[in-house]
């Protein structure tokens, strides 16, 4: 019987699979003795076009153990680098490291990058680019302060309106009672204070009156009251008890008693008392708008540290109702609105206000009480316009004035953009 010398004297040699970049999977054998760069060379043969490139194109690539995650050095074999017979190896290409030479130009690039255009660079790009006007610019930036003011004198307009339209609405005078007691709230809700407040601010080192006189002053705010405790712990008259606002609530409504005349002069009927309380809510609103000015003292200090004097801040805040962000924008643009013009309504013959009253959802609006009270309590406090747009009733009309109000502004200020547009190509 005939044996092949095969079988005699089995191979030396081992199977490995080889991962190539391409995704496909080679079986190949070697001997222990053949190095990792025979490997290489000999599964680029397998895959690229080119065969007779493969030992050029092997510098390129390496050779990683699956079984031990570990690159293969070129140099050494595969018994002397661990592999064995039925292992899996990745064939990588190498990332290759940047000569010195493209080094040197990749950051000559970086510097171009980096360095600013200067003054005839700027003029030569924009050399051909049309002439525009600022002024749409500065429009657009003064945007937010716009509408914070505006706000004001359209919620001062919708209310004296809706005051005419109720005021022989027998329903309206448990709203215009609401209506009082949201005017004498911020005076009135100063006493009672959150137990919680006052324990955490007590727990930071500070008395007991000092923690009181601080959340009243400051709406009871924590933060707002421990900035100013910081601020104004050294003050001479920080132990001094607040003086009482009821004395001052009532001479203000006295003297708008006179103005709008007195209740005993009236008929005991529920539409006397309705149009007397009527007559009375802006009066009383700008009575007692007219006591002093107290500013965010950490949004003052804000305003201060950017550079701006105290008095135009004050004024700031005051147009803005301690708005921080519209305060900056209007000291930034140097828009200072007259101060006797911030508790009046908008003009009556101007296209927006036609604009707000010719609406039917804000013509049935004006003749809601509920809709009155939520204008009333939104221009005292501000912070609440989320809770009335939440509201079922008061809603729809917040809505239509906040749309009919940026589509008028859209319009003037395209008019505007037009007529200068209009006035540079004449020249």
């Amino acid at each position: 019987m005939f044996v092949s010398d095969t079988n005699i004297f089995p191979s030396s040699g081992m199977k490995i699979r080889i991962s190539c970049p391409d995704g496909s999977d080679l079986f190949l054998s070697f001997l222990p003795e053949a190095t990792v760069d025979n490997l290489k060379v000999a599964a680029l043969r397998n895959i690229l076009t080119d065969s007779a490139s493969s030992l050029k194109e092997s510098l390129y690539y390496k050779i990683i153990l699956v079984r031990t995650c570990k690159s293969l050095e070129d140099e050494k074999t595969l018994l002397e680098q661990g592999v064995q017979d039925n292992d899996e190896v990745l064939l990588l290409k190498r990332r290759l490291l940047p000569s010195q030479f493209e080094k040197s130009s990749d950051k000559n690039k970086q510097e171009e990058i980096r360095s600013s255009p200067t003054a005839a660079d700027i003029q030569k790009a924009t050399s051909g680019l049309p002439v525009t006007d600022t002024h749409t610019c500065q429009a657009t930036v003064s945007s937010t302060v716009d509408f914070q003011t505006e706000l004001r004198k359209i919620l001062i307009s919708l209310i004296e309106v809706s005051q005419k339209l109720l005021c022989l609405n027998p329903e309206a005078s448990k709203i215009f009672e609401q209506a009082e007691e949201i005017l004498h709230e911020p005076s009135s809700s100063r006493d009672d204070l959150d137990d919680d407040s006052i324990q955490q601010l007590t727990a930071m080192g500070f008395p007991e009156h000092r923690a009181r006189k601080a959340l009243k002053l400051n709406k009871l705010s924590v933060m707002s009251a421990m900035d100013w405790l910081l601020q104004h712990g050294d003050d001479p008259d920080i132990d001094q008890p607040l003086p009482d606002n009821t004395d001052t609530l009532q001479s203000l409504e006295g003297e708008v008693g006179a103005e709008g005349g007195t209740a005993t002069n009236l008929d005991d009927t529920g539409t006397d008392i309705s149009r007397h309380r009527v007559s009375n809510i802006l009066k009383s609103l700008r009575a007692y708008k007219k006591r002093e000015f107290k500013p965010n003292p950490k949004v003052l200090q804000h305003l201060l540290e950017m550079g701006f004097d105290e008095k135009s801040c004050v004024e700031a805040l005051r147009a803005t109702r301690n708005n921080g962000d519209a305060a900056c924008e209007m000291l930034l643009n140097n828009r200072k609105p007259p101060p006797d013009t911030l508790d009046e309504g908008i003009d009556p013959e101007s296209p927006m206000f036609r604009a707000i009253m010719a609406n039917p959802v804000v013509q049935l609006g004006l003749n809601n009480p509920r809709c009155l009270l939520a204008f009333i309590q939104m221009l005292e406090h501000p912070h609440t316009a989320n809770q009335w747009l939440s509201d079922p009733e008061t809603a729809p009309l917040l809505v239509h004035i906040s749309r009919i109000y940026h589509a008028e502004k859209h319009s003037h200020q395209q008019q505007q953009h037009e007529t200068s547009t209009a006035i540079t190509q004449s020249r």
